[in-house]
């Protein structure tokens, strides 16, 4: 029988067309491009990647905390920051990596990995939910499901965020063989997986401070279990075992991404802020020629208000030898905050061990300590003083914001929640941009949302009621202050 004529010319340029692009598919697909990245590659990018991310020491939260500000281009020192200056990009970065990575090593049977990517996890979406409030989370990396893929996904409210990072640190801690060792793919504790179960108890521990003002019975039944379980929850305990990056100094690629010379930009475009300078000189901190240069010409130290301008060479730096040398560690988590949490959770009557003076002393001596200083009569200045009439959760606050200097993310965080010290979450920068609306409470939503996922982004605005101006008015949901 013969074909039709059509139906066999139709048959022939099908046939050329799919010969065609399996030959086109071929000639351009590159045979020396990864097609299928190693979970352990994922875990070392996404590592470096969380660091720069969320341990930055000139990013916005540095100055709003009032450790370190801009001396030209002070804009967003004056809180300029709008959606247009915010992205969510780390959702297809570093995120979406980690979701692989746990899926490759769920797969290998690598739990070590595994833990060690939800720890990662856990400690990015803490810091993104602190700095916007409500965010896509539950739904939020499911776009390339072959299933059932999530295109638009909902905001999930910050309490049930927040919820859900307690469970999964705590579900990592447990998954932890600390006996084994993960290797090179872990550019932070070398593959040491007693120090990864030490920094995500300590993670946790912030993590219930954190919801202590709006939880307190989650908060106090969370440290109260860690601080009595040492064996099953062992948490940073020394200077020694700190949660802290080291880079390597001769490694162009790897020493620290602080380092900097005179010649920088960023050394030319900050200083230290008043503010900071003011605190350690009334009480006579020693730690004031670590945090902070004098100024070449005089030799004292001078700071600048938040949102002023001014002649970087007129006035301090932040200490080049602890923090802008090519071997600086990030400081990710210190022994003091440990043992704030533990002063603070004491003053609130839980039981941690510590008397709430106890913690507090030894939290100022391991801050002094971890720059090789003795406090020495420090903690007798009527200004630090515990029993000295202060307030003493005020005290806390203020030695908290000064010892964990400069890490802007907790810094402003710290501010937020607690209200302390009072100067930093009550006054306005100089020549605010929206002067009489107060202090910022959070970062501005990205405006490529309201495009992108307006479903979502809108019902996360309605759920929040009270913002102003998109930085101002209601906090996030555990900033009751």
């Amino acid at each position: 029988m013969k074909l039709n004529k059509k139906i066999y010319t139709a048959f022939i340029l099908a046939s050329t067309l799919f010969a065609c692009t399996d030959d086109y598919v071929e000639m351009n697909t590159d045979p020396n491009s990864l097609t299928n990245v190693p979970y352990s590659t994922l875990i070392t990018n996404s590592e470096i990647s969380i660091l720069n991310t969320y341990n930055s020491i000139l990013d916005y939260q540095v100055s709003w905390s009032r450790y370190n500000v801009r001396t030209v281009y002070v804009h967003n020192e004056r809180y300029a920051l709008a959606g247009d200056g915010t992205n969510f990009n780390v959702y297809s970065g570093h995120l979406k990596n980690l979701q692989v990575a746990i899926g490759k090593a769920e797969e290998a049977g690598d739990n070590n990995t595994v833990a060690v990517a939800n720890i990662l996890r856990a400690y990015a979406f803490q810091n993104m939910t602190d700095w916007y409030g409500d965010i896509p989370y539950f739904e939020a990396l499911g776009a390339d499901d072959p299933e059932s893929p999530t295109i638009y996904p909902k905001y999930d409210s910050q309490q049930s965020i927040y919820m859900d990072l307690i469970e999964q640190l705590k579900a990592a801690n447990a998954m932890i063989d600390p006996t084994a060792n993960i290797g090179t793919s872990d550019v932070i504790f070398d593959g040491d997986m007693m120090q990864w179960k030490r920094f995500c108890n300590a993670l946790l521990l912030r993590v219930y401070m954190r919801i202590s003002l709006v939880d307190a019975a989650t908060a106090k039944s969370g440290i109260e279990m860690i601080a009595s379980d040492p064996s099953n929850y062992p948490v940073i305990s020394s200077n020694d075992n700190a949660a802290f990056k080291y880079w390597l100094p001769t490694d162009a690629i790897y020493r620290s991404p602080y380092y900097i010379q005179d010649s920088d930009v960023d050394r030319q475009q900050n200083a230290t802020s008043e503010f900071m300078i003011n605190f350690l000189k009334d009480r006579t901190d020693g730690r004031l020629p670590v945090y902070a240069e004098p100024v070449g010409t005089t030799g004292e130290y001078v700071g600048l208000p938040l949102g002023a301008e001014g002649n970087a060479q007129e006035l301090s730096v932040m200490g080049l030898s602890e923090f802008r040398s090519a071997d600086s560690p990030t400081r990710i988590i210190r022994y003091s905050e440990v043992l704030f949490i533990y002063a603070e959770a004491a003053l609130n009557g839980w039981n941690v061990g510590y008397t709430a003076e106890e913690a507090y002393n030894a939290a100022i001596t391991a801050s002094f300590n971890e720059y090789g200083l003795d406090a020495g009569d420090y903690l007798a200045d009527p200004l630090v003083d515990f029993n000295g009439g202060a307030d003493q959760r005020e005290l806390i606050g203020d030695q908290k914001w000064c010892a964990i200097y400069p890490d802007g993310n907790q810094g402003w965080a710290e501010v937020r929640r607690t209200g302390f010290p009072k100067y930093v979450a009550d006054t306005e920068p100089v020549e605010s941009l929206y002067s009489g609306k107060g202090t910022i409470v959070r970062r501005p939503y990205p405006y490529s949302e309201g495009v992108s996922n307006p479903e979502g982004f809108d019902a996360a605005i309605q759920a929040q009621p009270g913002i102003i101006d998109e930085k101002f008015g209601a906090g996030v949901w555990w900033d009751i202050n």
